[in-house]
């Protein structure tokens, strides 16, 4: 009878260590859980903050993107509008310069010269070498003016789709050759 009941001690203690194994493996197992899901929600979370920054910068590239072209476009517009109205000025006066020459050779008296001055003038543009002619004309049918930088920003806009404000640099010296020809046509044709 003693021996059983120590048996039954015995097995009960054994069940109680068995019992308390079980509620500390249990509570060591809720806690690595519980870190777990807070580094998981941690997680997340930060997933969620860099998923809406990089929302937020896409559309601002999106938008500078937008306006880069916007000002392309003006710009291009713009430099188109000048190179027709540069040229359409500069016809209009060699034509009219061309049909006053022409048509009124008394011009010349105005200036101090007489008759044997424009019979002289005229005839040593008569004589003008066939090259300065074809350079003379060659200048009528003007070629678009600053070509190598024009073609260079056409270039750096094709390979930069996407980054348009690298070319724009090219643009500005595109800009400043443009407005320096014009000045340049103003005081030699004024």
């Amino acid at each position: 009878c003693r021996y059983e009941r120590e048996q039954a001690l015995v097995q009960e203690e054994l069940l109680r260590l068995a019992k308390r194994e079980r509620e500390a493996a249990s509570e060591h197992l809720n806690t690595t859980l519980q870190r777990e899901r807070n580094s998981t929600n941690e997680e997340r979370q930060k997933a969620a903050q860099l998923a809406r920054e990089l929302q937020c910068k896409e559309a601002e590239l999106k938008r500078r993107d937008a306006f880069c072209k916007e000002q392309l476009g003006r710009i291009e517009q713009k430099n188109a509008e000048i190179y027709k109205l540069t040229s359409e000025q500069f016809h209009e006066a060699a034509t009219g310069a061309e049909s006053q020459i022409k048509q009124r050779p008394d011009l010349a008296y105005s200036v101090g010269g007489g008759e044997e001055d424009l019979k002289s003038w005229i005839s040593c543009v008569h004589s003008l070498p066939s090259h300065w002619t074809a350079e003379k004309q060659r200048r009528r049918n003007t070629e678009p003016l600053c070509a190598g930088l024009q073609s260079e920003i056409l270039k750096c806009y094709q390979e930069n789709k996407h980054e348009v404000l690298k070319c724009s640099e090219l643009a500005k010296a595109y800009k400043r050759c443009v407005s320096a020809a014009q000045k340049e046509l103003l005081v030699n044709y004024g």
